[in-house]
């Protein structure tokens, strides 16, 4: 795997002479098994594909030979190296802080695509830095970009900041390979009790109920994590109500043509019962309640406009407006003697209550719709809708429970994530491989152009710090629309729901403890 930067900058590998192209241009990333990823990197003239613009900072898979121009720059595809022949190797571990590398790793001064090793048929592993910013050390020895330096099991490895060295240790091969032929003698010698072990009884697997059951790898859940679709809207209800027959007190927040204002969102969500629950994030079943400040702000200057609208202007301008009819009845109906000058003081004296009356912001949900991987959607409508039916009601445990609108898993869903089936023993940092599955990005990543197939990203991962009470930190990006994510071990058995992240120079993902989901479930099986 390798990232090749593009642009008029001479810090970048393939550098364009042109006052069009932007310093950093645009971005490939060379995958391992040949494909192109091309990316613009908000460049102002913009990067085209067969003289069709791309959307800025979002990827498409190009071809080798594709005509593709960088403002007025042609690219030159004799500039843009190779991928080395994998058949040669007998794996290739590509190690930085980007979700697809094999080793996802986290640090101040790790690169996206840091460093790899490439492990020949012959079991030698050859390490070699890609470039990366701060570089990559062997036993303390700082590597130079590019140039294969051999490793062995034990070898100290570090990349930037971080040490790699334990992780690196289930791709390197065992030293003394005589070893395993020492192993198979002493198995022989103990052949009668093992004999006898084969044929005691095996224990079910906690999944498929199946005895002698192998496992079951991270793909088999995919079918049972969905992407999430849906909107709301915000209402703000005033404490001091003018006109209590005529109105609930609520306002939804509009715009100047006086039209609701929607606000989409995106997300993921798993299912957990059989009878259609999933689970997701609280922030993804009560957005409104996660407002910026910022937003909050622009919600109470919207409100203001609104009702300086009434106060300050002559009534009849905005007649035509289901609020102000409202008010044009209740004033007819409340006004003792009416002539025209006792309706406008009854009318003057509602809006200067309402004017000074003190409001509460929140939200209702206009939708909440899910689509199934594999499946070829031409349009959001057809999802299928489901409903919130629980939020744990607090920050610190940011989850939720959903449940589709049938109150029916798909039977072809063969496996899910069982509540009984969760694992409420403490992550250890560093010592258990996780996976999770889910929707960075929505569909700008998850849907294919061509067959409108959604597609969940699958991450292997690691708790990464000791956890918190409600929270666990683990490796690699969190990116908006994974919110929601299952993180599970490899028996299959949910640790967590992903609900954010931090950066600090790179991201960090954070997840909610899947004995805190277990504890709302059974409240709510309980409940109905």
């Amino acid at each position: 795997m390798k990232l090749i930067r593009i642009g008029s900058s001479s810090s970048c590998d393939i550098v364009l002479h042109s006052e069009f192209v932007s310093g950093h241009h645009a971005e490939m990333i060379l995958l391992d098994n040949g494909e192109i990823i091309l990316e613009d990197k908000n460049s102002t003239n913009g990067t085209f594909v067969g003289n069709k613009r791309i959307s800025p900072n979002k990827e498409v898979t190009v071809r080798r030979g594709d005509y593709i121009r960088f403002a007025d720059v042609e690219l030159q595809w004799a500039h843009v190296p190779l991928i080395d022949n994998n058949a040669k190797y007998k794996a290739i571990v590509n190690i930085g802080t980007n979700f697809r590398n094999e080793i996802v790793i986290t640090g101040n001064y790790a690169s996206r695509f840091h460093a790899t090793v490439k492990i020949y048929k012959d079991g030698k592993a050859f390490l070699s830095d890609s470039g990366s910013k701060n570089g990559t050390k062997v036993n303390g020895t700082k590597l130079q970009p590019g140039k294969e330096v051999r490793i062995k099991r034990g070898d100290n490895v570090i990349c930037g900041d971080v040490d790699i060295t334990e992780q690196l240790k289930s791709y390197l091969p065992a030293p003394f390979p005589w070893l395993k032929t020492l192993a198979a003698v002493a198995a022989a010698a103990v052949l009668v009790g093992v004999a006898a072990l084969i044929f005691m009884p095996k224990e079910p697997c906690i999944i498929c109920g199946e005895k002698g059951c192998k496992g079951h790898p991270a793909q088999d859940f995919r079918p049972a994590v969905v992407y999430v679709r849906a909107c709301y809207h915000y209402v703000i209800t005033f404490e001091d109500n003018p006109m209590p027959e005529y109105w609930d007190g609520k306002f939804v927040l509009r715009n100047d043509a006086d039209q609701e204002i929607a606000r989409p969102y995106q997300a993921t969500a798993f299912f957990i019962d059989r009878e259609g629950r999933l689970a997701t994030n609280r922030h993804v079943a009560v957005p409104w309640e996660y407002r910026s400040k910022k937003e909050e702000n622009e919600i109470r200057a919207k409100v203001e406009e609104w009702i300086q609208r009434f106060t300050n202007a002559e009534p009849d301008k905005y007649s035509e407006m289901e609020f102000m009819q409202r008010i044009y009845r209740y004033a007819a109906a409340t006004t003792p003697v009416m002539t025209e000058q006792k309706f406008y003081e009854t009318l003057a004296m509602m809006l200067k209550r309402l004017n000074k009356s003190k409001y509460t912001i929140s939200g209702e949900m206009d939708y909440i719709t899910v689509g199934y991987p594999g499946r070829n959607y031409t349009h959001t409508d057809e999802f299928d809708r489901c409903s919130v039916v629980s939020e744990s009601g607090t920050d610190d445990k940011d989850i939720a429970i959903l449940q589709m609108n049938d109150k029916r898993t798909p039977e072809t869903i063969k496996y899910i994530f069982e509540v009984k089936n969760f694992s409420l023993e403490k992550l250890e940092p560093q010592q258990e491989k996780l996976y999770t599955i889910g929707y960075p990005n929505g569909v700008g990543w998850a849907m294919d152009e061509k067959t409108h197939s959604l597609e969940p990203a699958i991450r292997e991962t690691m708790c990464s710090k000791m956890p918190s009470k409600y929270t666990f930190e683990f490796q690699g990006e969190s990116i908006g629309g994974a919110s929601g994510s299952p993180i599970f071990n490899e028996k299959g058995q949910l640790v967590g729901v992903l609900w954010g992240g931090w950066s600090a120079g790179v991201t960090f993902g954070l997840a909610c403890q899947a004995k805190y989901l277990q504890e709302m479930y059974k409240e709510e099986v309980a409940y109905e």
